[in-house]
C-alpha cells in the first residue's frame, strides 16, 4: 500500500491542494520536522528551507518509501524516523518548523499531538497543518466520518475548519492563517489505495451515488459514463506560530 500513496495523483501533486510551501518559504528553519510523512513529498517540499529535515511516520513502510524517493526528489540528505505524532522524541523549544500534510485525520489523540508540538517548537516557531476537512455541516460531517472509517480502518476524525482554529489555539498555539482549498477525488482510485475488497468497494460506490442531500451538496458526487465517481473533499490549511517568548513581563 506505500507504494500505491508514492503513485497516486492526490498525493503526488498539487492537485488543488493549497501549497505548504506558501506558507513556509520566506523564512530558514534550523530543523524542520514532517509528522506522518507518508511517502516524504512534504518533507522534500519544505527541504530547501531548512537546514535539516527529518521525516517522521508510524510506519516503516512509508519511510522506506521515503529513502528509496530522497535521491531523486532532490532531497537526499532527508532523515527518517519511526515516530508516533502523539510522543514527539524531540526536546522542549528544539524545532523551528513542523509541517503536515493530510495526516492529522489518522492520529489518535489530536489534543494530544497539538500539545507536543506546541512543546517542541521553539519560541517563534512555526506549524503547518494541512488536511481534508469536515463540512461544517453536522449532518454532513457524520456521513463523511462514516464513509471514511468504512475505507480506512485507520481514520479517526477530519474537523471542520472552526473545530481546527479551537483545536490549535487550545494547545497555546497562535493560528495566523486559515486557507480553504479542496481535492479532487475519483473513485474506485480512492477505494483502492486504501485496499479495499472489491465487495466493500461495490457497497462503497452504491452509498456514494446515494448520498443524502446534504453531502452531495458538500461532496458534488458525480458518475462519469465509465463508472467511474468524481467528487471532492475540502481542504484545510491551518498556520500557527508559537509565542516569540514565553516568559513573564517579555
Amino acid at each position: 500500500m506505500a507504494q500505491s500513496y508514492s503513485n497516486s495523483t492526490t498525493h503526488t501533486t498539487r492537485n488543488s491542494l493549497v501549497d505548504i510551501r506558501e506558507f513556509v518559504e520566506g523564512r530558514h528553519y534550523k530543523i524542520g520536522v514532517d509528522i506522518g510523512t507518508g511517502p516524504g513529498f512534504t518533507a522534500f517540499t519544505v527541504a530547501p528551507f531548512c537546514d535539516r529535515v527529518i521525516a517522521t511516520d508510524v510506519t516503516p513502510q512509508m519511510l522506506e518509501e521515503v529513502r528509496r524517493l530522497r535521491g531523486e526528489r532532490d532531497a537526499p540528505e532527508t532523515q527518517i524516523a519511526l515516530v508516533a505524532a502523539e510522543a514527539l522524541p524531540f526536546q522542549d523549544a528544539s524545532i523551528d518548523l513542523i509541517v503536515t500534510r493530510t495526516a492529522s485525520h489518522h492520529f489518535v489523540d489530536l489534543p494530544g499531538w497539538l500539545r507536543e508540538v506546541e512543546r517542541v517548537l521553539a519560541p517563534g516557531g512555526l506549524l503547518v497543518n494541512g488536511d481534508t476537512c469536515a463540512p461544517e455541516d453536522e449532518s454532513a460531517a457524520a456521513w463523511m466520518h462514516e464513509i471514511e472509517l468504512r475505507r480506512d480502518r485507520s481514520h479517526g476524525r477530519n474537523l471542520a475548519p472552526s473545530q481546527w482554529k479551537t483545536a490549535v489555539e487550545d494547545a497555546g498555539l497562535h493560528v495566523t492563517d486559515i486557507a480553504m482549498s479542496y481535492v479532487i477525488l475519483q473513485y474506485p482510485d480512492w477505494a483502492e489505495r486504501a485496499g479495499m475488497t472489491d465487495g466493500d468497494s461495490a457497497e462503497m460506490r452504491r452509498d456514494l451515488l446515494a448520498a443524502p442531500d446534504e453531502a452531495q451538496q458538500a461532496f458534488d458526487f458525480q458518475e462519469n459514463p465509465d463508472g467511474t465517481i468524481d467528487f471532492h473533499w475540502d481542504v484545510v490549511v491551518v498556520s500557527a506560530v508559537k509565542a516569540a517568548s514565553t516568559e513573564p513581563g517579555a
